[in-house]
Formats: C-alpha cells, structure tokens, sequence
C-alpha cells in the first residue's frame, strides 16, 4: 500500500476506536443516570456527572488549541535571535 493509503487506513481505525469508546462511555453514563433517578439525591449525582464531563471535554479542547498555537507558532527567543541576524 501506498503510505498515502495508509495514513488513510491508520486515520479511519483510530476514528472508529474513538466512536465507539465515545458510544460506551454515553451508555454508561446514561446507565448511571437511570439507577441513580430511584434514589433521593439522583438528580444532584446526574448533574454533577454531566458537568464534570463538559469540564473534560472543554478541558481537553483547550489544551489541545493551546498545545497546536504552541507548535506553529515560533518562540520569542527564536524571533529575537532571527532579527538580531538581519
């Protein structure tokens, strides 16, 4: 195969691992979220397991943005040092 393919290949396994991770994590959060509807403080638990989800989502999407600004972006010494050259 050519390298292009499998990049292609590698690309759609690793989303297709991603999906279903992400499946089984949606059902055992929804699994969570039915047992605990029957006891007292229920609600509270589903809502505090929602937000702690969104958090480590909007965690891991900031730091990814941040971490690929880093990576593009060249650092000041390496700026300073280019027009001490010109």
């Amino acid at each position: 195969m050519r390298s292009g393919c499998l990049s292609l290949v590698a690309r759609v396994g690793v989303v297709s691992i991603a999906a279903v991770l992400a499946a089984l994590s949606a059902v055992l959060i929804l699994s969570f979220a039915v047992s605990a509807l029957g006891q007292p403080d229920g609600v509270e638990k589903i809502i505090k397991v929602l937000v702690a989800s969104a958090a480590g989502f909007t965690f891991f999407v900031v730091g990814r943005g941040i971490w690929r600004d880093l990576r593009r972006r060249p650092s000041a010494e390496t700026e300073e040092r280019s027009n001490e050259e010109r």
